[in-house]
């Protein structure tokens, strides 16, 4: 089987013998592990999946924001956004209203018990970002993030160009 081209031309040469140590799995795997970590606290302290802590905290940092961003950050099938913003919206976590400037499109709120809650769900996550990177030294976690923010630009570009419609 061959690889796609796009990844034959820009990648050098890595050798890895077998699944685990490819990067993408041991991202994967990493995420996997702080998600369970997370997931039981969120769902027994708060009453919250982490797609709903997650919806809550992106709504957070950009009110209002369409149901289309949050998806394409989310990087979530449509179906799952969905039963994700209905179920926070009828426990009055979320309201939601059509875009004035695009009536196709919907613009999500908070409400305040939905900004009350925001609150609890940060003040932990950050708790938890902060216990997850203490094994690494400051200039570590700077480097860590920077690091991170290019690959996921670059990754996304590709996800992106994959996406659209060729001529």
């Amino acid at each position: 089987m061959e690889v796609e081209t796009e990844y034959k031309e820009s990648v050098e040469e890595t050798q890895i013998e077998n699944l685990s140590e490819a990067l993408s799995f041991r991202i994967s795997r990493l995420a996997a592990i702080n998600e369970r970590n997370g997931s039981l606290y969120f769902r027994k302290h708060l009453g919250l999946s982490l797609s709903e802590w997650r919806v809550i905290g992106l709504v957070a940092e950009s009110e209002p924001m369409l149901t289309s961003t949050l998806r394409e950050i989310l990087v979530m099938d449509h179906g799952l956004l969905s039963r994700v913003v209905k179920e926070l919206i009828a426990r009055g976590l979320l309201s939601s209203e059509p875009c004035e400037a695009d009536k196709r499109q919907t613009e999500l709120c908070l409400t305040p018990e939905g900004h009350s809650l925001h609150e609890q769900c940060i003040s932990f996550t950050i708790q938890r970002n902060a216990v997850m990177a203490s094994v690494l030294s400051t200039k570590e976690q700077a480097e860590l993030h920077r690091l991170l923010e290019l690959m996921i630009t670059h990754n996304a570009a590709l996800l992106k160009a994959k996406q659209e419609p060729r001529s």
